[in-house]
């Protein structure tokens, strides 16, 4: 069996979210300098890097991260590559999305840009009909190699029909540089957190 970690590695190279993510490390204490151990901390948005969100970071009133499905987050998930660089409509799915598929990850453009340490605008993401789609075909956990299922310009309809279906979960930031599409086991668990909605994983693929 092999294991593909699609987590990117958090630091403060990584590019956050425009207005709000960041990614802060400091040192509280070093052997080196006469401490009793090394101990760090850490500032950051619960959005940032390889994370997951909640129905309730777009839906008013929607599941916070406790309260969402771990059977959701390990299980069989299909890979599926999209071409060009625009936003991903239902003609680039169609054929490539069996029906009763319950977990999808979407490898774009996107990877040929995630490593970087400036936030790309231009990234690919979901049409609000591709969304649609993929909620009939029975998607509940979709992930992207990008920080969002949504384009730049168009976040809130996105986020509200695929989250709004209310058991759905989004997997975001995921590096997919190594994969190829086909068919793995998903283990995507976040750090939980109380009264949030989203948090960072370590996500892996095993095949």
């Amino acid at each position: 069996m092999k294991t593909f970690d699609i987590t990117l590695t958090l630091s403060e190279n990584l590019p956050g979210w425009p207005d709000h993510d960041s990614f802060e490390l400091r040192n509280v204490k070093e052997i080196a300098k006469g401490d009793r151990c090394n101990l760090c901390e850490i500032k950051t948005s619960t959005h940032f890097g390889t994370h997951i969100d909640a129905p309730g970071h777009y839906v008013d009133g929607g599941k916070k991260l406790v309260d969402l499905d771990l059977d959701l987050l390990i299980g069989k998930v299909l890979v599926v590559e999209v071409d060009g660089d625009e936003n991903i409509k239902v003609s680039d799915l169609e054929g490539k999305v069996p029906e009763g598929t319950k977990r999808l990850i979407i490898k774009t453009g996107n990877s040929e840009f995630i490593g970087d340490d400036k936030f790309h605008e231009e990234y690919q993401a979901f049409t609000p009909e591709a969304m649609s789609w993929l909620l009939k075909k029975g998607v509940k956990l979709l992930g992207i190699d990008y920080f969002s299922i949504a384009p730049f310009d168009d976040l809130i309809e996105p986020h509200e029909i695929f989250l709004g279906a209310g058991d759905t979960i989004a997997l975001e930031g995921v590096d997919l540089r190594g994969v190829k599409p086909g068919e793995y086991e998903l283990i995507c668990l976040p750090v939980k957190i109380a009264e949030v909605y989203g948090a960072p994983v370590r996500a892996i693929l095993r095949k």
